[in-house]
């Protein structure tokens, strides 16, 4: 029993129930504030008060248990982070709804549990990624693994990120009159298919970058800048026009500034060359500009932006209200229940930060932000604690669904502030809306079974260091980014299938469930090798992965 209770993680857990007090305690003033329903000082009373925080907080609590048994290596800081967001939404949304039907009408009744649902909805996905034996379903029927699966079928998921933009041209709605026709109306709800394609994007451009990283970092010089080869550099230039395109015929600023920002932050871990970046975004302002003097959805956001004041009592009402809501509420806020936010049309969209900032003043949003600082510390933390030899793609897939969040969260909370011109964009896990819950907690549980792996080949790599060494083709001090493994994406990609194919994979996982097997799995893992040292021989060239079958050298 007593060992059983050590493997608990026990920093996790601590925060989740820290967290699930703080929101009982705030659901609790909120109803008291607002009197949106009586008060009956009951354990059924409290129940149905608290019931829509609850619900998904349990949820997070089994999540946490779980992952002490199943998948220990996971980072500990992710989940509690991401409980705190999307509690603090569930708290906004249930402070916001009284006032806005009060405000505007029966059509926001009943978004709290909506949002409920969505988060609730969020953390079984989140579940499922992270519990379901997906490796092994994967090995047993098509002899690879999740993140080999997603990493080898590229160019599907490119093809699919393209049909989902032409669809959302042909057949994209606009519920709210805003002239963004960004959604797909499914009958019971409402689907935004950009926040699917962002994550689509990400996995299309770590599969290419990862395979083509030394391609598109050399190339032939033109003045200060090393272009790559013309045909490496297409898929550069097809995201520059993804991004155009959004802006012309989806008038979606927000949705072309953050994945252009994405494929910025890929290109520049991929190559490391700051050139790119510089280039990025010269060619981005660029075509901005020339959208601006044409489109004139364009020019009214940048008006707005410069001078709200001007239309305060039409385009720049929004932003005015924002601002006067802001400097309301000062270093603590007017507390929970007392301001007035719904002031602010889209209150629990788009602005829901400045309702924070009026509600919970300066000290709040600054809380707020620590959080998400905190959020993308860890997860760009994880793409670090990744060995580059064999999970190039895990690592820079890493760095763009965190990259998302971060400027996801830039581009909402600066339109806010107006330090950038305002896009209709939400801010993760707190902002009311479906789809957008339910792609972020895909989000962090893609980067949470990416974790869990960070020490999945030690013993892999260091087996394969024995044999190299013992064929001169590894010295003792090289650098592990000078040698020809680390230069040669096939060849690599070829020695993870050969290994996944022996079997390392499950003696890496028996290590992962019994940690005093460490020495044997590593044992086990350098005699399989050298088993196999026939076909290490080639691993410094081009290895064909055909030949790679351990049936044929046993």
């Amino acid at each position: 029993m007593l060992q059983n209770l050590r493997r608990l993680r026990a920093a996790e857990l601590q925060l989740l129930l820290t967290v699930l007090l703080f929101f009982a305690a705030g659901y609790l003033l909120v109803v008291a504030a607002t009197r949106a329903e009586e008060f009956i000082p009951t354990v059924r009373g409290v129940a149905d008060i608290l019931w829509p925080s609850v619900l998904p907080f349990v949820l997070f609590l089994g999540i946490s248990i779980g992952m002490s048994w199943l998948t220990p290596r996971a980072d500990q800081i992710i989940l509690p982070l991401v409980a705190l967001l999307a509690g603090l939404g569930l708290l906004l949304t249930a402070r916001l709804e009284p006032s806005l039907v009060a405000r505007y009408g029966g059509i926001y009744q009943g978004i709290d549990a909506k949002q409920s649902v969505w988060v609730t909805a969020g953390v079984i996905v989140l579940a499922l990624i992270l519990f379901v034996p997906w490796d092994s379903l994967f090995r047993r029927h098509m002899r690879t693994t999740l993140m080999d699966w997603l990493d080898h079928h590229r160019y599907v998921w490119l093809a699919l990120g393209m049909a989902l933009i032409v669809a959302t041209f042909v057949l994209g709605t606009d519920p709210n009159g805003s002239g963004v026709k960004a959604w797909f109306n499914l009958g019971l709800f409402s689907f935004q298919p950009s926040e699917l394609l962002k994550i689509i994007l990400v996995i299309f451009l770590a599969s290419y970058l990862d395979e083509h990283r030394e391609v598109v970092s050399g190339g032939y010089q033109l003045g200060p800048f090393k272009l790559p080869p013309i045909p490496y550099l297409v898929p550069l230039i097809g995201m520059w026009g993804i991004a155009m395109g959004l802006i012309i015929f989806q008038r979606d600023l927000g949705a072309a500034l953050m994945l252009f920002s994405v494929f910025l932050a890929m290109l520049y871990v991929a190559t490391g060359s700051g050139m790119y970046v510089v280039a990025g975004l010269a060619a981005f302002g660029a075509g901005s500009y020339v959208l601006y003097k044409v489109f004139e959805v364009v020019k009214t956001r940048v008006a707005v932006w410069l001078d709200p004041w001007a239309t305060a009592q039409s385009t720049g009402y929004q932003i005015v209200q924002a601002i006067y809501a802001l400097a309301s509420g000062g270093v603590f806020g007017a507390g929970l229940g007392h301001g007035s936010p719904a002031v602010v049309p889209a209150a629990h969209t788009d602005f829901i930060f400045t309702a924070i900032g009026e509600e919970l003043g300066l000290a709040g949003t600054l809380g707020v932000l620590i959080a998400y600082i905190l959020l993308v510390f860890r997860g760009y933390h994880i793409a670090l604690s990744i060995p580059g030899r064999f999970r190039g793609f895990e690592q820079l897939m890493a760095v763009g669904l965190t990259t998302i969040l971060a400027v996801q969260t830039f581009i909402i909370v600066g339109g806010n502030l107006r330090l950038i011109p305002l896009t209709g964009i939400t801010l993760p896990f707190i902002s009311y809306g479906g789809s957008s819950v339910l792609m972020n907690f895909m989000i962090v549980g893609l980067l949470l079974r990416i974790s869990v792996g960070d020490g999945r080949y030690s013993d892999v790599g260091r087996a394969l260091s024995i044999v190299m060494r013992r064929n001169g083709r590894l010295t003792s001090d090289s650098s592990p980014g000078k040698n020809e493994c680390e230069r040669t994406p096939r060849s690599r990609r070829a020695a993870h299938r050969h290994l996944a194919v022996m079997g390392l994979d499950d003696v890496l996982d028996d290590r992962q469930a019994h940690p005093g097997a460490g020495v044997l799995a590593g044992e086990r893992s350098v005699h399989l090798v050298e088993r196999q040292e026939d076909l290490l021989l080639g691993f410094g060239g081009d290895a064909d992965p055909s030949v790679l079958d351990p049936q044929d050298h046993t």
